[in-house]
């Protein structure tokens, strides 16, 4: 019998999961042409067939149904192993942590951590930036920062602070329609947003709701790509007030748009409440929000 890779049956679960490979390699960070050679390699290992796979997608056998099942007590036993040893390790602040956040507030931190790694030289940080959240329950992050309070039962939540937005353009384009902008005729100006996919934003709805705005010339499939269009002067975008402050040739063309303020919520796994890395990770996150806040009340 071919020796078993563990680390197959933790892929095995996440096709399930996913219903297709292509859904699971992206979620496992592989090509979907690995991930059907890992699921091969397990299935020859373990001598029956797995997963039924089609054109639209895949679904697990019924003996692969039940390796499933098996698969996933497994996963929680290692969750266990590891949460106990956070908790032996709880006065050692030193390890990774991985906070799950989306792109605004994942340039909020990148910004602002460098002042961390000073007070604690023995913690890395992976702030891995995506729309999707990620499982605290499994793992896939320690630690979640969204512009909502998540539902999950075994999850320590608090609010940390309110992100606000405005809108906002270069100082070259401010110059070169400042008639425009003084009677916020949105109908003769340039505008950034996202892209038709995304269209459904909140903050991108609000831009293609101004009175005769026309329609986003430049449109991006990420918050920084509009970042990037109005600071080099492609136009007008709605962007997070913090990098008014951080980037100085931004102008405020509205600096502040009351109804797109969202409250962010950081999240954790209950089990991680006593591991000193994570805690110092919250703590100092708590922190810079305390000055975001502070400073939006100057």
């Amino acid at each position: 019998m071919k020796h078993m890779n563990w680390d197959d049956l933790r892929l095995l679960v996440m096709i399930a999961q996913e219903g297709s490979l292509r859904g699971a390699a992206g979620k496992a960070g592989l090509s979907p042409a690995t991930l059907s050679r890992r699921l091969d390699d397990l299935e020859e290992a373990v001598g029956q067939k797995l997963v039924e796979r089609f054109q639209g997608g895949c679904t697990p056998t019924a003996f692969g149904t039940g390796i499933v099942a098996l698969a996933g007590q497994m996963g929680e036993l290692a969750l266990e192993v590891e949460r106990t040893r956070d908790h032996q390790d709880a006065h050692a602040a030193s390890g990774v942590v991985r906070i799950n956040t989306d792109e605004w507030l994942s340039y909020f931190l990148t910004t602002r951590f460098a002042r961390f790694h000073e007070a604690y030289p023995n913690i890395e940080v992976e702030i891995v930036t995506s729309h999707r959240p990620y499982s605290l329950a499994r793992r896939e992050a320690d630690i979640a920062i969204r512009p909502y309070r998540p539902e999950q039962l075994d999850l320590v939540t608090r609010q940390i602070g309110t992100l606000s937005f405005g809108l906002y353009c270069s100082r070259d384009v401010a110059n070169r329609h400042a008639a425009a902008l003084a009677r916020q005729d949105w109908a003769s100006l340039p505008f950034v947003g996202f892209d038709e996919p995304r269209s459904e934003f909140q903050s991108d709805r609000w831009l293609r709701a101004l009175p005769g705005a026309p329609a986003p010339w430049m449109r991006c499939s990420y918050g920084l790509g509009i970042l990037d269009g109005v600071a080099h002067g492609a136009g007008l975008g709605v962007l997070a007030t913090f990098l008014a402050s951080d980037l100085q040739d931004l102008v405020a063309v509205l600096p502040h748009i009351p109804e797109l303020d969202q409250d962010i919520w950081l999240s954790m796994h209950s089990g991680l409440r006593t591991s000193a890395r994570v805690r110092a990770v919250v703590d100092f996150m708590g922190q810079v929000f305390g000055e975001y806040r502070a400073s939006k009340n100057r």
